[in-house]
Parts: structure tokens; sequence; C-alpha cells
């Protein structure tokens, strides 16, 4: 017999936060533009050569904080299967899924890579329903207490430290940035054989 821990937010905790349809799909615009930048540059879930400019990104879904600063952001990745390493011939398409989260500066939107990741998926709506089981049930887990305290429909989770730990990497990353633009003679970069 195995006993597992009830993962579900506890109902007093789930957070109902809506936003005006206008500024969702403005949000929406803007969440698409910086996730093609991040394509473009082959940064976090997208450092993947089966990306190209021939996968549609989809925006699934966007939770957000109750003061809409913060947000996570569930991606949907629609990609031709001649793009998979072992093309399925039964399907056109295939999914892959993701979460980023989201920090509110202004107009622009900040976003860092938290996963978790899905793939290949023969299903848009079978892999939307997985990312969200992931997110909103099982997002604290054994596996992922030190780095998770809360499902991200926890309003909890809006002031977790999950948010300090994205600050702080962002804080490191523009560092690195100043030091190699002052002193490139002290950056490596690794030849590629």
């Amino acid at each position: 017999m195995e006993f597992k821990k009830n993962t579900s937010t506890p109902r007093e905790f789930l957070n109902h936060s809506s936003i005006k349809r206008e500024y969702y799909l403005r949000d929406k615009k803007e969440l698409k533009k910086q996730l093609k930048l991040l394509l473009s540059k082959r940064e976090g879930f997208f450092d993947n050569s089966a990306y190209s400019d021939s996968m549609v990104l989809i925006i699934d879904s966007v939770l957000y904080s109750a003061d809409f600063k913060k947000m996570a952001v569930f991606v949907i990745v629609k990609n031709l299967t001649k793009r998979q390493l072992a093309p399925e011939n039964e399907n056109t398409w295939y999914y892959d899924a993701t979460t980023y989260l989201g920090i509110r500066k202004g107009n622009t939107i900040s976003l860092t890579w938290r996963g978790p990741v899905f793939t290949n998926s023969s299903s848009e709506r079978d892999i939307s329903m997985d990312i969200r089981e992931a997110c909103f049930n099982n997002f604290v887990t054994k596996d992922t207490t030190d780095i998770y305290e809360y499902n991200l429909n926890d309003k909890r989770f809006w002031s977790s430290s999950i948010w300090r730990e994205i600050e702080y990497e962002k804080l490191m990353k523009q560092k690195f940035e100043e030091e190699k633009r002052r002193y490139p003679e002290n950056i490596y970069e690794p030849k590629i054989r």
C-alpha cells in the first residue's frame, strides 16, 4: 500500500484573480513578443534544434497575482512532426508545453522559464490538461518542495520565495553581462570542435 501526499490547493487559498479582456490580449501580445525573442536567442525552453520559424507559439493561459504585476504563463508549442528526432507519421503536428513566470515592469514583461515540460503530445487539448494538472495539483511534490512551496493556483504562490530567487538570478545575469562588457578579456568562450 502506498500513500501519496495530497498536493491540491486548499479551497481557501485558491487564486481568483481576473483581468479585463483588453489587458489580457495586450499581455498575450507582449508575451508572444518576449517568447519569440527567447526563441531567436535559443534560450531556456527554446534551446531545442527542433524549434524553428515554422512552429506556432500558443499562449494557453495566463495566471495573475492579485496586483497583476506577476504572472504564470502556460506555453504550448505546435510543431511539425517532421522536426522530431524520430518523426511520427500518423500526425502532421506534435505539441510541447511548459511554464514561464513573468514580472511586469512598465509596459514590458520579464520572463523566466520554470517548467515543468511536457513533450511530444499528439493533442493540444491533452497537453493543455497535462500542464494544468502539473501546475495546479502537482507543482508541490516531494521532489519540488525545495523549489516550490505552493501550486500556481494558490494565492500564496505570488509572495513565495521563488520570486526573490528570480530577481536574484536576473541581478546576477545583469552583473555578468556588465562584467563581460567592461572586461571582455576575462570572458572565456569555449571552442566548439
